[in-house]
């Protein structure tokens, strides 16, 4: 019988299989290619049908920093394969709560209404995840960032860290050890140095981006849970925090993972703390496989470079081919809502408009995604946020958060 690791990373990688090849490395000029592959699985009942695989993402870019402002909103900041599943999990889920909330008969294995006596003020959602569902995440690599410097040390040629170009100095109310630099470290800028917050990406030659490290971004949503803004105001977080985190054995590395995310790590300080909306720290498990993702850089082999295609799968809906962050063939920044991923922030945000809608539900439109994002609905969420990012420390934000709705 499997173990549940292996059964996790068996049901993404057949979900990956069934794409088509186009959403897959191509390889070019008989030069092989490698890419990440992250998938959630979620778990509920008992038996061989238990674990549903939901999303996966795959892909290594993100915009650099010059080129936020022209997003939109419809073009991905971060397509790295960790983030682009967790995205399309709030899709899966949202699109779970448009079913409910067409037909009141339809029901759902993952999501269920709240009673009223579950609804407050301060934990106003109309839908929750139910209790018997576990949010299981597999990723082909180990998150780039500080669950995977042991691992960037251990391979490199030239042990010489790169020289550090200060970004930005961290909050001086961050409770970090004294005498540790406050500083935004990028990409491998003093690899040696451990436990810090950093940006991708990893690479000395890519252009210089604010987007935070998938190691980063993970240890936050073991506070903020595994759901984006738009869908927190329409899902309580409390049952929404991913249980387990499964790397093949051959890219993990405990005391990085320890280090990183676990609660005698740098996330200590954060150890029974709980916040309104029911946000709290709930620390994920990092476990292994030695299952193996075909397209891994292992697998692969060396020579391989990094493909520029992203695949997305959200089950339910269909299979998307990005570059660039958005649909294979479209322009980058010139193709508005028709080169727009199901995946970006302005469908998610028009998803969960369109079931706010439905339900009767204030606070989640608006003419700018900003406002929503920093409205009365989100202050528990973004207190929670704030928090963690100052045990973190050296948090600059990324911006580009504030653009206008977009109707077809």
């Amino acid at each position: 019988m499997d173990s549940l690791e292996d059964s996790v990373a068996s049901a993404v990688l057949s979900a990956y299989v069934d794409l088509p090849n186009k959403s897959k490395p191509l390889g070019r000029g008989g030069i092989n290619e490698w890419v990440p592959l992250s998938g959630i699985v979620l778990e509920c009942g008992e038996g061989t049908s238990r674990l549903t695989a939901v999303a996966l993402g795959t892909g290594m870019k993100c915009l650099p920093k010059d080129k936020i402002p022209f997003a939109g909103g419809m073009v991905l900041h971060d397509s790295h394969a960790e983030m682009l599943a967790i995205r399309g999990l709030n899709c899966f889920l949202l699109e779970e709560c448009q079913s409910l909330s067409a037909d009141r008969l339809f029901v759902s294995k993952f999501i269920r209404r709240r009673s009223q006596q579950e609804i407050s003020q301060q934990s106003p959602q109309p839908f929750t995840l139910r209790e018997s569902v576990l949010i299981h995440f597999y990723s082909s690599e180990a998150p780039c960032g500080d669950a995977s410097m042991e691992l960037t040390m251990a391979v490199q040629d030239d042990p010489t860290p790169w020289t550090i170009l200060p970004l930005a100095p961290a909050s001086s109310t961050s409770p970090r050890a004294l005498g540790q630099p406050r500083t935004l470290l990028q990409g491998r800028q003093y690899f040696s140095e451990l436990g810090f917050v950093r940006t991708k990406p990893g690479r000395t030659d890519s252009l210089p981006t604010l987007s935070k490290s998938c190691s980063d971004k993970l240890s936050v949503r073991q506070v903020i849970s595994a759901l984006l803004s738009p869908t927190t105001l329409l899902i309580s977080p409390e049952n929404a925090y991913i249980m387990t985190v499964i790397l093949p054995t051959t890219s993990y590395c405990p005391n990085a993972c320890a280090r990183a995310f676990s609660t005698t790590g740098r996330m200590a300080p954060l150890v029974d703390r709980k916040f309104e909306g029911g946000y709290k720290f709930s620390p994920f498990a990092v476990r292994t496989t030695n299952l193996s993702f075909g397209f891994s850089k292992r697998v692969i082999g060396t020579g391989a470079i990094g493909s520029n295609i992203s695949a997305v799968w959200v089950k339910g809906r269909s299979v998307e081919t990005l570059i660039g962050g958005v649909l294979q063939g479209r322009k980058q920044f010139a193709s508005g809502i028709k080169g727009a991923s199901m995946i970006c922030k302005m469908m998610i945000w028009r998803l969960a408009q369109k079931v706010a809608e439905a339900e009767g539900i204030d606070g989640v439109g608006g003419e700018r995604y900003g406002s929503v994002k920093l409205g009365v609905k989100m202050v528990a969420r973004n207190e929670a946020k704030e928090m963690t990012r100052e045990v973190l420390g050296g948090w600059v934000k990324n911006g580009g958060d504030d653009f206008g709705n977009v109707r077809e």
